[in-house]
Order: C-alpha cells, then sequence, then structure tokens
C-alpha cells in the first residue's frame, strides 16, 4: 500500500473517525447515541470479549470473499486447464468449459462480495491495486467462454489452431496469473487496513496462501509445457487423432455420448 493511502488510513482514525472509531461506539469511551453500550462496543469492554467469540458480518463477508477468489484461481481454474493439457479421456474438453465456467461463476460471487465490501468501507479502496486487478481480471474472464467456443468451432473446422485459439489460451494464462498474484495483494491490504475491513490476516496466513498458490502456479505451468511439448513431438499422431475426431464428430458412439476430442486443446 502506497505511503498516500495509510497516511489517509492513519488521518481517519485520528481525527475524521475519532470519536466514532475510537472514543464512540467502537471503542472505550461514552457515546450518548449508542442506546446505553456506554462504550462497550465490539472493539471496547464487554465487546472485546464478545468479537473473540463472534464473527461480525463484515469479517464473514471479508472471509467469504478471499476464500471464494482464493478457490477460483488457485483451484479451480488451474485445475480446469490441467485437465485440458494432460486429461485424455472421453469429453475433456467438455469437462474443461464447465469446470472453467463453475469457476468464472465463483468468482463472480467473490467479486459481488467485493463490492459490497467497497461501498460499505469508510474509505474509497478503489486507488489501491487490489480492486483495480479485481475488476481487469472480471472484464478479462467475460471473454474467456467466448474465445473457447469460437476456438471450439474453428478448431473442428480447420483442424488446428486459429488466432481465437492462441487468443483463448494466453488470455487464460494473463488472467490466471493475475488473479493469483490479486490474492496476494488482498491480503497485504486487509493487513493494511485491519481498521475498516475487520480483520487482520496473520503472516503465516500470507504465507501459507503464497506457498499454496505458488506450487499450484508451478504445476499448471508444468501442464503447460508437458502439453505443448507432447504436441511438438507427436505432430502426425496428434493430427491423425484430429482427424477421427471430424471424421466421427457428426456421430454419437453407442453408449450415445459424443465422441472423444483428444488434443483438441493441446
Amino acid at each position: 500500500m502506497s505511503l498516500a493511502t495509510r497516511s489517509l488510513f492513519l488521518a481517519l482514525v485520528s481525527a475524521g473517525y475519532g470519536g466514532y472509531w475510537g472514543g464512540g461506539r467502537w471503542g472505550g469511551g461514552y457515546d450518548s447515541n449508542d442506546n446505553g453500550d456506554h462504550g462497550y462496543g465490539p472493539y471496547g469492554g464487554y465487546g472485546a470479549s464478545a468479537s473473540q467469540t463472534f464473527i461480525n458480518s463484515r469479517q464473514k463477508i471479508l472471509i467469504a470473499h478471499g476464500v471464494l477468489a482464493a478457490l477460483a484461481f488457485v483451484l479451480f481454474f488451474p485445475v480446469g486447464s490441467i485437465l485440458i493439457r494432460l486429461g485424455s479421456f472421453r469429453g475433456v474438453w467438455l469437462v474443461h468449459g464447465i469446470f472453467q465456467l463453475f469457476a468464472y461463476i465463483v468468482y463472480i460471487v467473490a467479486f459481488g462480495l467485493g463490492v459490497w465490501m467497497v461501498n460499505n468501507l469508510p474509505v474509497n479502496l478503489l486507488d489501491t491495486y487490489h480492486p483495480i486487478i479485481g475488476i481487469v481480471v472480471l472484464v478479462l474472464l467475460f471473454f474467456q467462454p467466448i474465445l473457447g467456443f469460437v476456438h471450439h468451432v474453428k478448431f473442428r473446422k480447420h483442424k488446428r489452431r486459429t488466432v481465437w485459439s492462441h487468443g483463448h489460451i494466453w488470455l487464460g494464462r494473463i488472467v490466471i496469473t493475475l488473479g493469483i498474484i490479486n490474492g496476494g495483494l488482498g491480503l497485504l491490504l486487509a493487513s493494511n487496513a485491519p481498521t475498516f475491513t475487520a480483520f487482520r490476516p496473520t503472516q503465516g496466513q500470507i504465507i501459507a496462501y503464497g506457498v499454496v498458490a505458488g506450487i499450484m502456479w508451478l504445476l499448471w505451468v508444468i501442464a503447460a509445457v508437458v502439453g505443448e511439448q507432447r504436441r511438438a513431438k507427436a505432430p502426425a499422431e496428434i493430427a491423425n487423432k484430429e482427424a477421427e475426431v471430424e471424421d466421427s464428430a457428426s456421430s454419437t458412439t453407442e453408449s450415445g455420448t459424443p465422441p472423444p476430442y483428444k488434443g483438441h486443446y493441446a
């Protein structure tokens, strides 16, 4: 967080919100409008012990926002991408699409919770990196299903990658990387503004996220490299399999399931 933003937080706590956050309802002083609480809010007096037992709504929303976004970018999106790179079972392309759409929905929910946080905090967080990157990621993700569908249609027609294919693949790589990085920035933002977020992640939690996200990102990159190597080493075999897929695309198997699309995205 920039020095200017930190200064803004300190100024708001000490001046603009001093009576409310410090000596008023959230502090240890008396507030004539506190309905008899006499300063025993969630961060002072009896409220201090109560806050250790009950997580307030702001904490719940913030934690849900972080958990859902982390699941989307550290688990669902990478796993869906790994499946299409290394998977060779029938209908792998369909599983990939469903997986990524589910991850997209999870992130939309996380984004909505983030919007609620921004609108209900007494400071403007839109000048920080985390929400800005979050908005950019949401906009970019909107185009992924469209590019994926066009890639699917063009690939079946031309039996090779087109500009739509490369756009779909590289946009996905950029968005997943941005999403993982933005998760770390979100943890740093929460740790630098606990007064307003009502939650300060511990150093251990931040490190744990970095380790898990880093390992998952490496596995995802390795899967992408292996997939490209397979494609480069066996172009004839892939071409034959893709030709078989094209020949059987208009029919179904005896079980009534669509024909396989092995090598479709690899």
